[in-house]
């Protein structure tokens, strides 16, 4: 099935993203199966697209081949979930056991501090905190974007698809 830049505005899309699609795209593209799978990471939002584009009974068609793509990814990212809370709790423990030492020594410091003059040190030490916080969890997170990455990119695909199915049905 065709659609077009018509379309898309007519289901409300906003005109930057109906502008990004048309500079990828052109003013309108067909829709099918072996297009959705190569485009499946471009960034279109599948899921806005199958609310506003589909029928009712292709939207449920959409929704029951969903329900199959996140079970499946659900169960492809169970342990990396799993690894990322514990390290993310153990970046947690590590940003009590220093970080938030400094940042009530800190605090206190800039609690006098505005007391005796201006307010801005203590807010200066938070976002020193808040700075150090996210320092210690970059590296959990890295970790754990690409330990999904596989199961993310395959999800990406199954909304294509099915999309594109439901679509074309």
């Amino acid at each position: 099935m065709i659609v077009t830049a018509m379309m898309l505005r007519k289901a409300g899309a906003c005109e930057n993203e109906v502008a990004r699609l048309t500079s990828l795209y052109g003013e309108r593209v067909d829709v099918t199966p072996s297009w959705a799978l190569a485009h499946a990471h471009d960034g279109v939002n599948w899921a806005w697209a199958a609310e506003r584009l589909l029928s009712a009974s292709a939207r449920r068609a959409y929704r029951e081949a969903m329900e199959s793509a996140w079970r499946a990814y659900d169960e492809a990212t169970e342990a990396d979930v799993r690894a990322a809370k514990e390290a993310i709790a153990s970046a947690g423990h590590a940003y009590k056991e220093s970080a938030r030492r400094v940042y009530d020594e800190a605090r206190a410091s800039a609690g006098r501090a505005y007391e005796e003059s201006a307010g801005h040190t203590y807010y200066e030490a938070g976002e020193a905190a808040w700075r150090a916080y996210e320092e210690a969890m970059e590296p959990a997170w890295r970790a754990y974007d690409e330990a999904i990455a596989p199961a993310r990119r395959a999800f990406e695909e199954a909304c294509a698809l099915a999309f594109a199915r439901a679509l074309n049905a």
